[in-house]
């Protein structure tokens, strides 16, 4: 790839559960291996190209709306990743939501899979994996880069202290199957 790889932030928003979550559920206790677990966000991207049709004016937009709409309703079914933390062992439910941002990169989606890097896939995410806003804020962060083919990448960031790779994978099937018209 020639050249610097630049991504512009186009907006940032906080996406809140569809629904409140029940007062009973307020209060969530991390287990003692969450509560030694290190301090640092579990990231994934995600990569799409263009499918056809992501070329038409307007369907990034729709895409990512679908995006943030799903978003808010699956927070409902994991309603501890829209809470922050309370003390090092629990996390208070309070629907405060996650971070959602929207991005334009300046390359097509093939320069980066072509010449994988370390440092340029970094540059997706949207916020340091070691940062300490893990434990200080917020717990789930997205970020949806739009490339100038058309393709998409997704990136999602959740504190380790509350989930493994194995809950990620959970949520970023659940979060699809809700895209998708699943109840």
């Amino acid at each position: 790839m020639a050249g610097e790889l630049e991504i512009e932030n186009i907006s940032r928003e906080t996406i809140k559960p569809s629904s409140p979550t029940p007062n009973h559920l307020r209060n969530f206790k991390l287990s003692f291996l969450d509560q030694i677990a290190p301090v640092m966000y579990t990231p994934i991207v995600l990569f799409y190209s263009q499918n056809g049709y992501s070329d038409h004016p307007g369907e990034a937009a729709k895409m990512c709306q679908c995006l943030k709409t799903s978003l808010s309703k699956i927070l409902t079914l994991f309603y501890p990743f829209a809470g922050r933390f309370k003390d090092h062992a629990s996390i208070e439910c309070n629907d405060d939501g996650a971070d959602f941002l929207e991005a334009q990169v300046s390359c097509r989606l093939s320069d980066i899979l072509r010449q994988p890097n370390a440092n340029n896939l970094r540059k997706f995410l949207p916020i340091e994996i070691e940062s300490m806003e893990a434990v200080t804020n917020i717990l789930l962060r997205v970020q949806d880069n739009f490339f100038e083919c058309g393709g998409m990448a997704i990136e999602v960031c959740l504190t380790h202290k509350l989930t493994d790779a194995d809950t990620l994978c959970t949520f970023i099937k659940s979060w699809a199957a809700t895209a998708f018209g699943a109840s």
